[in-house]
């Protein structure tokens, strides 16, 4: 259209050449016939050359003023004219949402009129296919391929804009039309012509219709009320299957093939549906039979006798008010009106019935918004997950990358499944809890559980997917305590089991030992092994009480019965002590040290229950060492007491190692260090007085225990070094 204008204006210039050849005809005419007046003889001198000269000069210099003031004065009108065009153009295109933009078959270069119609701006290929979706710019490049094979003379498609970062209403939707704008000499398109439309907001709007409807007919099918539809001119178009129950009709189409009106139905005859502003409540009795009787349409209805019944009646309207139809819910209230109830009663429930179902109405609506529950759309050909608060607003809209960065590592891998199901458009209903990174108020990992289901297109394809979000925690947070307490009740079970087992066992060898050397007394003997058997008595006896003391204590220990009485107390003074007092059985072959590098330090211990940890750590490592070094040494650093005691004894390997503070454990194939009770006594002791205990050994290298206990320093001396 702007070539066509431009062209048509350079025309109406050429009228001004012949004009201008007029006059130059009659200035050269002048010229001839001053020639002729004059002398042939002088008309070519010098002279007369130069003058010559200057004339014809000066007439081109006048011709080319002439056509230059011409030209200027005519492009200025034809620029005027063209932008005046252009500019209607653009307004036009604007209003209607439209874009026009050519193709340059030989350059291959777009060029886009801007929004007021001013000027063209040329794109190539790569800078133009920046504005669309790359798949849908293949379809426009493969039309505009097969225009200019031939194979077609013009196409519309529809094309969806490039994903717009920081835009609120994301992809914009276009429908493109291409044509050829105009031909070469030999008839082959030069230059094609595509005008844009912008229908966003018409394709918004018709799946916004088809969610609506889809809500409808889920609402309408699924009520447990009966749901009757009636159009502008009362007549029945449409009724659920509690209505068909209710009525006892057998075929939907035959019974909406009568075409029964609204006014057909006694209780409604009077009702002028065009002046329904509010919902109406009705209550009726009809007795059906007598009705039969009256109507032929009625044996479509196979309900005998009197019914009760109730409904409320809306109209229906558009935007304008314009009516487009009546809707009843209802229900038959024959059974309650039949019952042997008082008529208050019967009277309150059918009041409270009638509030349920208006409350239910509501709180449909109401819990969308506030409850934790949320809807979901994921759209395969988008990869995208739309969590919406309302069925009409989304509320976050989520690509797979940002929905699976919210989804702990633990579930990520069921999570991608279910998106890859999605995906490749599985045709059933999923169902998983998934363990997300957020936290509730109460600092708890939050679980979300997914239902969703596909909807079809009308080619029985997947579409999209509908689902429910739903906040899980709770239920998840009870199944997980559930599972953890189960498995302590489990654990606690078999430890106990495990106890009374070794228990038994330790009980009853030195129990049957001095059973066995008691026995021997009222054999034949000799008197001199009398005193041997006695000493075994004594000595298992001792081992019996030891064991039963250690396992009384350890028992309060478990119930936490024992009592820390923390005291000032000189540990310099009382560390020694305490160390020989373990190692009073210990072998002549081994080398006690002790280093104590305080002469005084003055802490608030329990030191009852300290000493006995001491001991007994110092009774184990004698056990273990039959030649070699024990050596015992303490130090306080920042509030704490910090005790070593490591030996150059037999050790143990990695396994036994584990298990080495467990309850009546014994390295295989050695023999028993004491009760089995000390180290475990030890643990719980140092772990009750907020402490802890650590053991490194080695086969056949030794052992060292590490302990440290918190206290507090009262005073200190430190010994100096020689």
């Amino acid at each position: 259209m702007i070539t066509t204008t431009l062209y048509g204006n350079y025309m109406r210039i050429d009228i001004y050449h012949p004009r201008a050849s007029v006059l130059c005809i009659l200035l050269m005419g002048t010229l001839a016939a001053q020639a002729q007046a004059e002398n042939m003889e002088t008309i070519l001198d010098i002279h007369h050359i130069l003058g010559y000269l200057a004339a014809l000069f000066l007439i081109t210099v006048f011709v080319m003023m002439f056509y230059n003031r011409l030209f200027y004065f005519k492009e200025k009108d034809v620029t005027k004219e063209t932008q005046r065009l252009n500019a209607q153009l653009g307004l036009i295109m604007d209003a209607n949402r439209m874009k026009a933009w050519t193709y340059d078959m030989d350059k291959r270069l777009y060029k886009v009129l801007t929004e007021h119609g001013t000027k063209e701006i040329e794109y190539a290929p790569i800078d133009f296919s920046q504005s669309y979706d790359r798949e849908d710019f293949e379809e426009m490049r493969k039309l505009i391929f097969d225009i200019r094979d031939g194979k077609t003379l013009s196409g519309t498609l529809l094309v969806k804009s490039a994903p717009l970062k920081d835009h609120a209403e994301g992809q914009r939707i276009y429908e493109i039309n291409i044509s050829i704008l105009r031909h070469d000499k030999n008839g082959r398109p030069k230059t094609l012509l595509g005008t844009q439309c912008d229908i966003t907001e018409e394709q918004k709007r018709t799946e916004n219709t088809r969610k609506l409807m889809l809500r409808y007919h889920t609402v309408f099918e699924s009520s447990l009320v009966d749901m009757v539809f009636y159009d502008a001119n009362g007549i029945l178009t449409e009724l659920n299957d509690k209505a068909m129950e209710t009525f006892g009709v057998t075929s939907r189409q035959a019974i909406l093939d009568q075409k029964v009106r609204i006014w057909d139905v006694p209780s409604y005859r009077e009702i002028d549906i065009h002046a329904i502003d509010a919902p109406m409540h009705f209550s009726s009795i009809t007795d059906i039979s007598k009705v039969k009787e009256t109507d032929e349409r009625i044996p479509q209805i196979l309900t005998k006798g009197k019914i009760y019944y109730e409904a409320d009646l809306s109209a229906v309207r558009d935007k304008n008010q314009k009516l487009l139809g009546v809707i009843t819910a209802g229900r038959s209230i024959t059974d309650m009106v039949e019952s042997n109830h008082h008529q208050k009663e019967a009277a309150a429930l059918l009041e409270k019935q009638t509030k349920a179902i208006q409350n239910y109405i509501e709180d449909i609506n109401y819990s969308l918004k506030i409850s934790h529950v949320r809807l979901m759309h994921y759209h395969p050909e988008k990869h995208e997950l739309d969590i919406l608060s309302d069925p009409n607003h989304i509320e976050y809209s989520l690509s797979q990358i940002r929905a699976m960065s919210m989804i702990d590592p633990e579930d990520r891998a069921k999570a991608y499944r279910m998106l890859l199901q999605m995906d490749k458009r599985h045709k059933g209903d999923f169902s998983e809890t998934l363990h997300t990174i957020f936290k509730d108020k109460e600092g708890r990992d939050i679980y979300l559980n997914f239902r969703i289901m596909p909807i079809y297109n009308q080619d029985g394809e997947v579409s999209y997917y509908l689902g429910m979000c739903r906040d899980d925690t709770e239920v998840t947070h009870t199944e997980i305590r559930l599972k953890k307490e189960t498995a302590k009740a489990q654990e606690a079970e078999q430890v106990k089991s495990t106890f009374l087992l070794n228990m038994s066992y330790e009980l009853r060898t030195p129990l049957n030992a001095v059973i066995g050397f008691a026995e021997l007394f009222g054999t034949e003997h000799n008197e001199e092994d009398e005193p041997i058997f006695a000493e075994e008595i004594k000595k298992n006896t001792n081992t019996l009480l030891k064991l039963i003391n250690d396992i009384l204590f350890l028992s309060r220990l478990d119930a936490k019965m024992i009592e820390y009485n923390y005291l000032e107390t000189d540990f310099a003074l009382l560390f020694e002590g305490w160390c020989y007092m373990g190692w009073s059985n210990l072998s002549p072959c081994v080398k006690t040290v002790i280093e104590n590098p305080y002469n005084k330090l003055l802490v608030k211990i329990d030191p009852q229950n300290l000493a006995m940890v001491i001991q007994k750590l110092c009774i184990y490592s004698g056990l273990t060492t039959t030649e070699g070094t024990v050596r015992a040494k303490y130090e306080y650093r920042r509030g704490e007491l910090m005790i070593t005691i490591e030996d150059t004894g037999e050790g143990m390997d990695a396994e036994n190692l584990e298990k080495a503070f467990d309850r009546f454990v014994h390295e295989e194939g050695k023999k028993s260090k004491g009760t089995g009770l000390d180290l475990p006594i030890v643990k719980e002791l140092v772990e009750q007085m907020n402490g802890t205990i650590e053991l490194q050994s080695e086969q056949g290298k030794g052992s060292t225990f590490f302990v440290s206990v918190p206290c507090e320093m009262i005073n200190f001396e430190k010994k100096r070094s020689s």
